[in-house]
């Protein structure tokens, strides 16, 4: 199976392999960037009684017809649950926000549109409706209904929602276990100086911060050295304790590229092998028993784009998120580009603002000064050959 296969294809086998993660019970706020794993449903009305909308003054609507003033009695303040008296006619109540509705009282009128002389009250010359300012009993929602589908991320907006029905705990998608194993003797660790031929380790710290933005962490993280041995131990571990292996460096065809043989000797099913890409063209994606591997080539600007088209999307739709390609979207290219090759897909960092792109310098694998700027990645479409400006683009954001 080492034909090289289009984007698309690619896309498609990881889209059928999502799976849904196990379920768990969090408390709310534990729960801030999970996905529901089931619909929440309304255990109280909202609101649970009739309330005013403003501070002003309630009244029933028919007295204004008989009376030019009306006398206040009583005033409400928010809190009050026992309002329990009726409302006598010709009689009025000073109400705040949020205050509960007493019997007898249909209407609220803002302040701002009231006389007033000591009890006394006149409605200025304005057209009052019958039951304004009034939030009535379950107007928002009634107890029992759908307030949270399944599958909805839970952000803080769903956090204050669902904390105004009193449900402290809400379940959802567990996290997956993700482990790392990066290859190459060059690499080294923050902290310490480069010999000559020495790189520092980027691509761990790209990865550990991608999976930050989306919930997650790695859980084990093993450094291969570039012997088949050691490549093949390090893979052996990691895939043991995980549900997701992402692999970077050594899955190309070179003299100290082991991953290949290392996932073949683990059984580790080949779903795919090689894109018709740049950068990222050896990227290997891969099953063992109900695990998963992604397997990077181990240049920086490779992890960067792999990662997002297709690492993250498969890790959010095992994790809740519905739709695979929720980050396309199209923009206006402010930039001309030409393909030197126009057999393969080629992902560009862009900027993206106000519906334009801008398409960045420095797009060699090698260089990462642009994926520092960029918040999208321009899909330059392997039948294309040339990118105009002004012309619409299908654009990932990251």
């Amino acid at each position: 199976m080492n034909h090289f296969i289009s984007v698309s294809e690619a896309r498609k086998i990881i889209e059928n392999q999502i799976f849904r993660t196990e379920k768990i019970e969090l408390s709310l706020l534990e729960a801030q960037g999970f996905y529901a794993a089931e619909e929440i449903r309304a255990t109280l009305d909202v609101p649970s009684f009739d309330n005013s909308a403003m501070d002003g003054y309630g009244f029933r609507f028919d007295d204004l017809a008989e009376y030019t003033e009306l006398k206040v009695t009583r005033i409400i303040p928010a809190g009050i649950s026992k309002n329990d008296f009726v409302l006598g006619r010709g009689e009025a109540v000073r109400i705040f926000t949020g205050a509960k509705i007493p019997q007898g009282v249909d209407t609220v009128v803002m302040q701002e549109k009231v006389k007033q002389n000591e009890d006394l009250i006149h409605c200025k010359n304005i057209e009052i409706q019958k039951g304004e300012n009034i939030r009535l009993k379950a107007s928002q929602t009634l107890s029992g209904t759908v307030i949270v589908e399944r599958n909805t991320y839970i952000n803080h907006a769903v956090i204050g929602f669902l904390a105004g029905f009193g449900i402290e705990k809400v379940t959802v998608y567990q996290r997956l276990k993700m482990g790392l194993v990066f290859t190459g003797n060059e690499l080294v660790e923050l902290g310490n100086p480069l010999s000559e031929g020495e790189i520092y380790n980027s691509n761990k710290y790209t990865l550990q911060a991608a999976l930050a933005e989306i919930n997650h962490q790695f859980s084990y993280i093993k450094h291969a050295e570039d012997t088949e041995e050691a490549t093949f131990h390090a893979i052996r571990e990691v895939l043991q304790h995980n549900d997701v292996v992402l692999i970077t460096g050594g899955i190309s065809v070179g003299d100290y590229d082991y991953v290949k043989p290392a996932l073949e000797k683990l059984d580790v099913k080949e779903l795919f092998y090689k894109i018709r890409q740049k950068p990222g063209k050896p990227l290997f994606f891969g099953t063992q028993n109900e695990k998963f591997v992604f397997a990077l080539p181990g240049n920086p600007a490779s992890v960067f784009s792999c990662y997002h088209q297709y690492v993250k999307p498969f890790l959010l739709g095992c994790f809740g998120r519905e739709n695979f390609d929720e980050e396309v979207d199209f923009a206006i290219s402010e930039s001309y580009v030409k393909k030197k090759n126009n057999e393969q897909t080629q992902f560009l960092k862009a900027f993206y603002s106000k519906g334009n792109v801008h398409i960045l310098n420095g797009q060699e694998s090698y260089k990462m000064n642009s994926a520092a700027q960029a918040n999208c990645l321009v899909e330059f479409s392997e039948t294309a050959t040339e990118i105009h400006i002004g012309e619409k683009v299908r654009i990932w954001k990251i």
